[in-house]
């Protein structure tokens, strides 16, 4: 069934890779060219034939809001619902605390202040996870009341991160990471009085932790409707991650995996916590109780979502359905692919992936044609697209052949 075009208008905050996947999917799902909105037009959506791009200076919540704005009030000259999807952490917490100037103009499918604080913090959310059966690694919690006499209860090597992520990222400190694996009691303590010196003022969480390598990861993506109904989720298997510094922990290879157990966790989750919009977990598989444990919970898609696209699973379609077709709930679908999707080159994918069984699922789907990228588009094609397409993608060979070797120190 043709959709008018006049109906609606997704509005993706940012210009960046996740950004363009959200909007091919729209593309594909509605024929419609999608509006991206941010602060500078990347070469990911640069030169695209199907959406716009509108960039806007802003600094602050008050310029974001007035730049988003003003936007919208043109674009709903033309159509009847504006779609916020934010392509970002930034963008999504952005919106979240902005949520009531923004309401009204916009269709804004996301959460609240205080549920956002909820997720965010990771020692509350670990809290709300206990509270509804969503399974965790073990965890303890240091404090600038306790730092000077912790003992940890598990077992080395144990993991350590923030709590609060925006405070840490602040912090100046030699030696400092996202997150550390530390092998004996004297490399913690040395680690967090470094941390607590250098001003930080929170929780640090201290975990058991989970043996296994990258392999182990999962990720997931769900859409929560506005009765709260989870219409869809879609759970990813990567198996090869980002080794430029900066970039670390971001995936560049993604097999589709399926666990119903895990699906109705998340489901019981999301649903008891009354939680409205894009959602994306970061698992992993723990071997021992064969429990998937969430580590971390992002209010936006996983930025590598199209993958749920490309494997047939069109999750961003879903938003549409419900707030602009006004299609009501009928089942949760539990998605169940064998697909691949690709963040660098197929050979640089098979040649730096460790597992020899998983080399060979990759290598399999790859001789089925199975794969996908985001950005190589049939539907997207120019000579400064392709140029440019090319050596984004050809750069990860220099990245992987200087950073790869020595991921372990980084």
């Amino acid at each position: 069934m043709m959709v008018q075009t006049e109906t609606f208008m997704p509005i993706i905050l940012g210009t960046d890779n996740n950004a363009y996947g959200i909007a091919r999917s729209l593309h594909e799902a509605f024929h419609i060219k999608p509006t991206c909105f941010g602060r500078g037009n990347l070469i990911m959506t640069r030169d695209s034939k199907i959406l716009n791009v509108i960039v806007k200076h802003f600094t602050n919540d008050e310029e974001f809001v007035n730049a988003l704005n003003e936007t919208g009030k043109e674009l709903k000259k033309t159509y009847q619902h504006l779609i916020i999807i934010a392509a970002s952490d930034q963008y999504a917490e952005q919106v979240i605390r902005n949520k009531s100037q923004l309401e009204g103009l916009f269709d804004v499918p996301f959460i609240d202040q205080e549920l956002l604080t909820s997720l965010t913090h990771k020692d509350k959310f670990y809290k709300l996870a206990e509270q509804t059966g969503l399974p965790i690694p073990g965890t303890q919690l240091i404090t600038a009341d306790n730092y000077h006499n912790f003992i940890s209860k598990f077992d080395f090597p144990i993991a350590l991160k923030p709590a609060n992520t925006t405070e840490y990222l602040g912090l100046h400190f030699d030696g400092k990471k996202k997150a550390f694996i530390l092998d004996d009691a004297d490399e913690l303590s040395s680690t967090v009085d470094k941390i607590y010196q250098a001003g930080y003022s929170d929780t640090m969480i201290l975990q058991e932790f989970i043996p296994g390598d990258d392999s182990h990861m999962r990720t997931l993506n769900a859409y929560v409707d506005h009765n709260g109904q989870v219409r869809m989720m879609v759970l990813g298997h990567p198996v090869l991650e980002d080794v430029t510094p900066n970039l670390i922990g971001n995936y560049v290879a993604i097999v589709n995996d399926y666990n119903e157990k895990l699906y109705k966790q998340i489901k019981n989750f999301l649903e008891t916590i009354k939680f409205h919009g894009f959602v994306n977990f970061d698992l992993k598989y723990d071997a021992r109780d064969e429990e998937f444990k969430a580590f971390d919970v992002n209010v936006r898609p996983g930025r590598s979502s199209y993958f749920t696209t490309a494997s047939g699973y069109n999750i961003f379609a879903e938003v549409v359905n419900d707030l602009a077709l006004n299609k009501p709930f009928t089942e949760t679908v539990a998605a169940k692919a064998d697909h691949l999707w690709l963040g660098v080159p197929k050979k640089l994918a098979v040649k730096y992936i460790e597992n020899d069984k998983i080399k060979a699922k990759v290598k399999k789907l790859i001789q089925q044609k199975k794969y996908s990228y985001t950005l190589y588009n049939s539907l997207d094609k120019s000579i400064k697209r392709n140029w440019r397409l090319y050596k984004y993608y050809h750069q990860y060979w220099q990245r992987y052949q200087t950073y790869f070797t020595n991921k372990e120190n980084l």
